[in-house]
Parts: C-alpha cells; sequence; structure tokens
C-alpha cells in the first residue's frame, strides 16, 4: 500500500470519532426521552465540578476516554446541554458510546457536564 494511502486511512480513522462524536445533536434525544433543559446549578460550581471529576475518572475514564481525555480538554464549541443529551443517550450508533441515562440520575450527568466543561474552552 502506499505510504501516503497508509497515513491516509489512519488519520481518517482518528478523525471518525471526533467526527462521530459531533454528529450525535442534542435534538435528538433517545426515544421519549425529552431534550435536556438547562443546568439546575452553575455548571462553574467547584463542588459540583469535583462530584463530576470524580465520576468521569471511576467510569468514563477507566472504561474509554482515560484520564487525560483528549476528546475534551481544550475542546472549544461545545454546548452543555449537548454533551447531557450525549451522556444520556449514547452515540446511537454513531459512536460505540453506551447510554448513561439510566445509570446516573439528571443531577449526576450535569456533574459530568460541569467537569468536562471546566476541562475544555466553552
Amino acid at each position: 500500500m502506499d505510504i501516503r494511502k497508509l497515513i491516509f486511512t489512519a488519520l481518517m480513522g482518528c478523525m471518525a470519532s471526533a467526527t462521530a462524536f459531533n454528529a450525535v445533536l442534542p435534538d435528538k434525544a433517545a426515544e421519549g426521552a425529552a431534550p435536556a433543559g438547562p443546568a439546575p446549578f452553575d455548571l462553574a460550581d467547584p463542588a459540583r465540578i469535583k462530584a463530576g471529576q470524580g465520576r468521569f475518572q471511576s467510569t468514563c475514564a477507566d472504561y474509554c476516554h482515560g484520564h487525560r481525555p483528549a476528546l475534551f480538554i481544550d475542546r472549544e464549541g461545545l454546548e452543555a446541554e449537548y454533551v447531557f443529551n450525549t451522556i444520556r443517550d449514547g452515540g446511537k450508533g454513531a459512536t460505540p458510546m453506551p447510554p448513561w441515562g439510566e445509570v446516573f440520575t439528571q443531577e449526576e450527568i450535569w456533574e459530568l457536564v460541569a467537569y468536562i466543561k471546566s476541562i475544555g474552552r466553552w
């Protein structure tokens, strides 16, 4: 295989997960689930961020994203409701991310959003 094709294929594989993550739109909530409304607390609250970080590190990081989640660090342009819906509803086939809406309460999901927001730029 031509080295340029090999490099292109590798780069496209790396970009596929980020592209797929962006394809899950907040208005496409799980069947029967209402789109997320505004957060019920200040997403900049240090206690909520810490709670979300602990939950992220013990579940999301250990199983999929890693403890230094490159997908989120310095990430720009995410909407809080988008992140909430993606955590709650999963990747819907666009990514292998499972839905967490039956595992975490809405408040716990919002704490995850607070943590993800804290490491991004949005």
